[in-house]
């Protein structure tokens, strides 16, 4: 996971920390990037919000795996040719889905590919658990961090339904609980708009969940850090509009406001408002989730392949990180969210969806990133709650974009290969591997003359250990990349596991580190 200059930070949500934004104007129209694969023509359950119900009243029709005409070929060809996202030139071979499913220790993994705008092509491999069902096409999935972007859209509609306004004093909306008195003034107050966006200047940090048989706490013990809550108090701590700082905790601001507006709970209004209208027929906030979805619910496992106890841990905080999903139901709503853009929705209207991408921030919007220049930028956004990883992307220009859900925390590296593969096949300039060849080792002085410090500007140290006959890049979250040099620049490495890549250039107290396009300087007493 990287920040603003693209250094890890420590975030389970892949989102960045904390980005200094420069003379942000107070109304922020984030653009940004949905990660997200939309699929096939679904069918629109309802134009318009209804007055609510509640979803389980009506029978609930699940997904099925589906392969469009002519998509076969490629979808085996993507089922086939897994890579690492570093391939060694002579050295690195191909493998079938389930092959690096085992190698990454992964139960179960679904995922959704769209071709110009449709659904090309849906598949789960795996089990739910160990001794469990097989992983199907209609198979739920923690969707952590997604459940942002869909709570922004369902907003949107809101908005559009002249219910809200993004950029009112959230004090408006609030009745349940107010927001302490912070950095927020009455000339720049806290809205939706800049909770969104995570420019809200509020508490940073994620949320872990909480076991199936531990209490949950309400949404007001969530902001007030109260037992049974295990998260951090939410506080204003910075002016609004000032900062780019990832806080789950501002969405359950905007959760508590959006139900104090609408008097009903948070996963009727997203069944009313997104949802139902969008055909995510599967996809549901409720917390914790009804027993009838056990029988084909994912259960979460560790990075070492144990499973997390009680299968999964629940997420009170819906609005941040509790959508449980199918991938056809992520397709869907990217498909839908396209279809705004063009102008073709009943849902979306395409002044809200153009709103959206109108201004970036550092490449951010929404919690979503941005990846790739002109016409082939795809929106991403990636989420990760206790035992699972999850990832989206369409490139709303041409229509093409994939989402995988996985039951894992080793699901990133797979997701990663997973996007590679598709990139391959589909001729897409993003999100392939990086082909290199090795080369041979650096001899032991030449490392050692470039062990040091290396300061970013006004960004992070990145320290440059010598040990062990290897580089290491020590990040200042903790991060330790062991670096392998590569043919190119004398001085070259990168790291096989995230495909980062470093360059030595100069001698001496002159020398500089080349990293995340940024040039890094040795710092004095370091040479």
């Amino acid at each position: 996971m990287t920040g603003s200059r693209g250094f890890p930070v420590a975030s389970r949500d892949s989102m960045p920390t904390r980005c200094a934004v420069q003379s942000m104007p107070r109304k922020i129209a984030p653009a940004l990037l949905f990660c997200g694969i939309a699929g096939g023509s679904f069918a629109v359950l309802a134009l318009q919000p209804s007055d609510g119900g509640d979803a389980s009243a009506a029978p609930q029709q699940r997904w099925t795996c589906h392969t469009a005409d002519g998509a076969l070929e490629r979808q085996q060809q993507v089922e086939r040719n897994l890579l690492p996202v570093v391939a060694f030139l002579g050295e690195t071979r191909p493998a079938a889905v389930q092959e690096r499913m085992d190698v990454h220790k992964i139960p179960a993994l679904a995922v959704a590919v769209i071709r110009d705008g449709e659904l090309d092509w849906s598949a789960a491999w795996g089990s739910l658990h160990a001794g469990g069902a097989a992983a199907e096409c209609d198979s739920l999935f923690q969707a952590g961090s997604l459940a942002k972007p869909a709570t922004v859209l369902a907003a949107l509609r809101m908005q559009q339904q002249g219910i809200i306004d993004l950029d009112a004093d959230i004090d408006t909306y609030l009745s349940s609980w107010q927001l302490p008195a912070g950095a927020q003034t009455d000339d720049n107050p806290v809205t939706l708009r800049n909770l969104f966006t995570h420019t809200a200047g509020i508490t940073a940090g994620g949320y872990e969940g909480y076991a199936r048989e531990a209490p949950m706490p309400s949404d007001r013990q969530t902001v007030q850090a109260e037992a049974p809550a295990n998260g951090r108090k939410v506080e204003v701590l910075e002016a609004p509009g000032t900062s780019l700082r990832y806080s789950g905790g501002g969405y359950t601001v905007a959760e508590i406001a959006l139900q104090d507006r609408l008097q009903q709970p948070f996963e009727r209004i997203m069944h009313t408002w997104l949802t139902a209208p969008v055909g995510m027929r599967q996809a549901d906030f409720t917390q914790p989730p009804p027993g009838s979805s056990e029988g084909h619910t994912a259960h979460g496992h560790q990075a070492d392949g144990s499973p997390v106890p009680g299968g999964w841990h629940n997420h009170p905080e819906q609005a941040a990180a509790g959508l449980w999903a199918t991938a056809s139901d992520l397709a869907a709503f990217l498909i839908e969210i396209r279809k705004g853009w063009q102008g073709r929705s009943a849902v979306f209207g395409q002044d809200s969806i153009r709103e959206l991408l109108a201004d970036p921030i550092h490449g951010h919007a929404y919690g979503f990133r941005l990846i790739g220049e002109g016409d082939q930028v795809f929106m991403t956004h990636y989420g990760g709650t206790v035992g699972y990883r999850a990832g989206m992307t369409i490139n709303l220009r041409t229509g093409n974009g994939a989402v995988y859900l996985s039951n894992s925390d080793n699901g990133s590296a797979l997701g990663r290969e997973f996007l590679g593969a598709v990139s391959d096949a589909y001729g897409w300039p993003g999100f392939r591997p990086a082909r290199v060849e090795r080369a041979a080792p650096q001899p032991a002085h030449v490392l050692e003359s470039l062990a040091g410090r290396y300061g970013f500007g006004d960004g992070p140290v990145v320290a440059v250990a010598y040990e062990r006959d290897a580089l290491t890049l020590l990040f200042p979250n903790g991060d330790r990349y062991v670096m392998t040099p590569i043919v190119g620049a004398p001085r070259e490495f990168i790291h096989p596991d995230t495909g980062v890549r470093a360059r030595f250039d100069g001698d001496g107290a002159d020398t500089t580190l080349q990293l995340y396009g940024e040039t890094g300087r040795r710092l004095p007493g370091d040479e």
